[in-house]
């Protein structure tokens, strides 16, 4: 998975400007797949310099141009050959994880903070995924199951911090 099969996955829905997608991404998979403007912008010219894309220049009155960019059917093609190519192997990259692993080289109580920190992260992701569910009903199927995915998540890391919480306070570390 790289941004662009990301890209050409939103732009197989509609074409869109390169804040269209920032936007569509982090309001649909930012909690498994993040992208900066940084990211998007030179991906998106390296996608139309290989033909994948199209910009198509929207005149504004009294504001920039806008830059529409529109799946070709090489895109649709590429995007087709990713969609069907095995799967990558799942990798968890995780800052916690790294920490709490070599974490007899720090105290007691800076491994609680980072494990309060990141169930505050946590809960605010599950509020989030379950507002998004509540607030559509009828999203289409393989959305939901993204957005289902994401709530187990949340619910799997609260659980797991506060036993985890639990044992250290119990051993004294």
């Amino acid at each position: 998975m790289n941004i662009q099969n990301v890209i050409l996955g939103f732009l197989a829905e509609k074409p869109m400007s390169g804040y269209d997608i920032k936007q569509m991404m982090e309001n649909s998979v930012s909690y498994f797949f993040e992208a900066s403007y940084g990211a998007i912008y030179p991906a998106l010219r390296r996608m139309e310099k290989d033909e994948l894309i199209e910009k198509e220049v929207i005149q504004q009155e009294g504001k920039p141009n806008k830059n529409l960019y529109v799946i070709t059917s090489k895109g649709e093609k590429e995007f087709q050959e990713y969609m069907n190519s095995p799967l990558n192997p799942t990798l968890i990259r995780s800052d916690l994880l790294i920490r709490i692993f070599f974490g007899q080289y720090t105290s007691f109580d800076k491994i609680k903070e980072w494990l309060n920190t990141e169930k505050q992260k946590a809960q605010a992701q599950l509020d989030n995924l379950t507002s998004l569910n509540e607030k559509y009903p009828n999203m289409e199927r393989h959305k939901k199951i993204t957005l289902l995915y994401g709530i187990d998540e949340a619910k799997f890391t609260l659980v797991w911090i506060e036993r985890e919480l639990q044992q250290l306070m119990s051993k004294g570390n």
